[in-house]
């Protein structure tokens, strides 16, 4: 007599459920890394908008308060490049704290920070939280802007960097010269 078989094995059964458990960690674990990948780049995106927004607003102050008759005196012979003269800043922090509408030159940002992010009225960027914007500023040498400099040289670096949960997420940089905005009509 013949038997027929119907049905599973209890090994065909456990065989199954492990393959199918296999892909199922393997589908989790890509679906949260392509979660985690878009969390990342929209943290990427809202970094770069608010360090480059706060640049933007540095940007439209001068280096120099040129009503004080006082400016920088740049002399190019043969090449050589000599400063003379003064922009009537010191070299020294001055960063100030709150409402960022009072600022009115470039210098007054030195070591500003906001954590959360404000406007410049200093009302709360909403949805902001954990966020922290840093900006330093230095005076640079004129024949190499990637070096700081102890002396007045009319140039700025600024960096403004962008931070989530103590994580730098973005940095934007930029160089203004005293000199520059001067010849501005």
């Amino acid at each position: 007599m013949s038997r027929t078989r119907t049905g599973f094995a209890m090994i065909e059964v456990v065989m199954a459920t492990a393959i199918i458990g296999g892909l199922a960690v393997g589908a989790l674990t890509l679906v949260a890394s392509a979660a985690q990948q878009k969390t990342n780049a929209a943290n990427l995106a809202r970094g770069q908008m608010l360090s480059r927004s706060l640049a933007e607003e540095i940007s439209t102050r001068p280096v120099v308060d040129w009503s004080s008759g006082h400016g920088l005196d740049i002399n190019i012979d043969l090449g050589a490049v000599k400063v003379t003269g003064t922009d009537n800043k010191p070299t020294t922090p001055t960063g100030k704290p709150g409402n960022r509408s009072t600022f009115t030159k470039i210098d007054d940002y030195r070591n500003y920070t906001d954590s959360p992010p404000t406007d410049e009225d200093g009302n709360v960027i909403a949805g902001y939280t954990g966020w922290t914007r840093s900006v330093k500023i230095s005076p640079v040498q004129l024949q190499n802007p990637s070096t700081a400099s102890a002396d007045e040289t009319g140039l700025r670096c600024i960096m403004v960097t962008t931070s989530y949960n103590g994580k730098t997420i973005a940095t934007t940089t930029f160089l203004r010269s005293s000199e520059w905005e001067r010849v501005q009509p």
